[in-house]
């Protein structure tokens, strides 16, 4: 049965269901996600350090032992506003060198592929998705000078892919710049090259033959209601994976969601972006969240898989813990039972 058909019978059987009253019944075992190609997990920190700590490998075992091939490391550089045309690495924040190779160190020794992912934060505090510097050729000059030494210390550490850019949606329209950028990169770097596109710019990226894979960052509805059956939210995929399989389809390149998450909130598949709200805490929805994402992801052979928004470094996570982490949650299981299956 081809992915399409799949789909057509999920979505009939779903249906079927939620019809005759039944969608409090909640599936018994583990998701449909052990076949992924890509079985990843976005360890994050925004401190110098944080990377090479007790908290950072105990998080890295976790990440292993749940059942990922993949540990994808952010990297955060700076920019003073929207329309700032230079891109900085702040030693007070930007991770280390030093701590950086630590993390990437341990990781290859529990076996798994490392990805560095650049994210570029704004000192205002407003989305990188915004970003509008008022030169864009003196803009992509300064991030190409962090950039490129950063791929060919990728290379030498054996990393396996890197982010050329992250949810840069106004500047993702400059596809002469991106083209020579990731020429660049491509001529220091022999692992993969990502651009990780926010889910509402993805449709329109001009140079998605110029990397790997289409990779989406989704934060994508998936729910209509707060508490949604497990059902209901593999509904609700179903409408998207369409969306993602034209894609497919259009470029030729499989789909890699580069970050999919879910915090342990009340309501949050309804706008998984949202965070730091005062929704209550709810760790059972985001295990149903995490069901039906890897339920609906891992059976489609033209998409290679997840990486998952985040553990953190600092070792953060259990009960309380209102963030994206699985870590401690029972959202750990589900992942852990689909990936290790």
């Amino acid at each position: 049965m081809d992915g399409r058909l799949r789909r057509v019978w999920r979505v009939a059987i779903v249906s079927a269901i939620l019809i005759v009253g039944a969608c409090d019944e909640q599936p018994s075992g583990p998701a449909d996600g052990g076949g992924m190609r890509e079985r990843g997990v976005t360890l994050a920190d925004w401190t110098p350090g944080g990377y090479d700590t007790p908290f950072a490998r105990k998080a890295t075992d976790e990440i292993s032992a749940a059942g990922a091939n993949t540990i994808v490391l952010v990297v955060t550089f700076y920019q003073e506003s929207l329309s700032a045309d230079n891109v900085y690495a702040d030693p007070a924040r930007t991770p280390s060198t030093p701590a950086l190779e630590a993390a990437i160190g341990y990781a290859r020794s529990k076996g798994l592929r490392v990805v560095v992912k650049p994210h570029i934060d704004v000192d205002t505090g407003e989305w990188r998705g915004l970003i509008g510097p008022s030169d864009r050729r003196q803009w992509f000059a300064s991030y190409a000078e962090l950039i490129v030494p950063l791929a060919d210390w990728a290379e030498n550490m054996g990393v396996s892919g890197l982010v050329a850019g992250t949810e840069l949606g106004v500047l993702s329209s400059e596809e002469a710049q991106w083209r020579s950028l990731i020429s660049r990169i491509r001529s220091v770097f022999s692992g993969r090259v990502h651009y990780a596109a926010s889910w509402d710019e993805s449709d329109g990226v001009p140079f998605w033959d110029a990397v790997d894979a289409v990779s989406v960052d989704f934060y994508l509805p998936v729910a209509e209601r707060r508490d949604p059956s497990r059902f209901e939210i593999l509904s609700r995929w179903q409408i998207w994976l369409e969306r993602l399989h034209r894609l497919h389809a259009q470029t030729g390149r499989s789909v890699i969601l580069t970050e999919v998450g879910y915090r342990s909130v009340d309501g949050a598949g309804l706008k998984p972006y949202l965070f730091g709200d005062e929704s209550r805490e709810d760790a059972a929805e985001q295990a149903d969240l995490y069901w039906a994402a890897l339920e609906a992801v891992g059976s489609e052979q033209w998409m290679e898989g997840m990486w998952w928004w985040n553990w953190l470094a600092s070792g953060d996570g259990g009960a309380g813990n209102k963030d994206y982490t699985p870590s401690g949650k029972p959202a750990e299981g589900v992942l852990s039972d689909a990936w290790n299956r």
